[in-house]
């Protein structure tokens, strides 16, 4: 339980609650690992917990009455989901399958609303967490309809300097490897066509390949792909 402690002290999504408020949800919640590939819930199914990403990272979906599954996000460590079907007492509307080995804190919705009873400090983050969901959706809405595929891929790369990015020499690294059907489920294009845009950024010297991984060398030259709209 130590252990727990001091991982959830480390998280940023907790780093503004009271050591009680962490120690309640340590007390209540449990520990679980994830194998890649793994799914965490899918869509429909009706459990009822809160998920707290430790390590690793998770993919959230959506599948088309087809089967084409669309990308919604790719959480980091400090993430929280699972959370939408608590209050509606609903299925879940997202699979969440994990994309590296992770580690998660679960809590319960019946120790959850305990927690929240004795420490309402900790409702305001799970307000935040829904909040940070929403406006990820509005976005992706705007660039769907506002954004051609080039823009809507200059846009994730931005974003997800902003989530996974690291410095180095050559600009920036996001530190997580996408192929190239990940990246088309998650602008809503083809992969035909992200490959196309790949080879033309990678020509236009905006990004470069490394080991599997993208490093983006012009920055303020990929914005300039991106429409401005109101």
């Amino acid at each position: 339980m130590e252990e727990a402690k001091r991982c959830l002290q480390e998280l940023i999504i907790f780093s503004r609650l009271e050591e009680n408020e962490v120690r309640l949800i340590c007390e209540r919640s449990f520990e679980k690992r994830y194998q890649k590939g793994e799914i965490i819930f899918f869509e429909d199914n009706d459990d009822r917990n809160l998920y707290i990403l430790v390590e690793g990272r998770v993919k959230l979906t959506i599948l088309s009455p087809e089967g084409k599954e669309k990308v919604l996000t790719i959480l980091q460590v400090g993430d929280i989901f699972g959370d939408m079907s608590l209050f509606d007492q609903d299925t879940h509307l997202i699979t969440a399958e994990v994309i590296d080995e992770a580690r998660l804190v679960i809590l319960s919705f019946t120790d959850l609303e305990t927690v929240i009873r004795q420490e309402p400090g900790v409702a305001v983050k799970i307000i935040e967490a829904l909040a940070k969901k929403t406006r990820l959706l509005t976005g992706q809405i705007k660039e769907l309809v506002f954004q051609d595929a080039e823009g809507r891929l200059a846009s994730l790369f931005i974003r997800f300097i902003e989530d996974f990015g690291i410095e180095v020499k050559s600009g920036y690294m996001i530190d997580i490897v996408l192929t190239h059907q990940d990246i088309a489920n998650l602008i809503g294009s083809s992969r035909v066509t992200v490959t196309k845009l790949m080879n033309q950024f990678i020509d236009e010297e905006l990004i470069k390949i490394y080991k599997r991984k993208i490093i983006i060398r012009d920055m303020d030259r990929l914005k300039n792909k991106i429409e401005e709209y109101i």
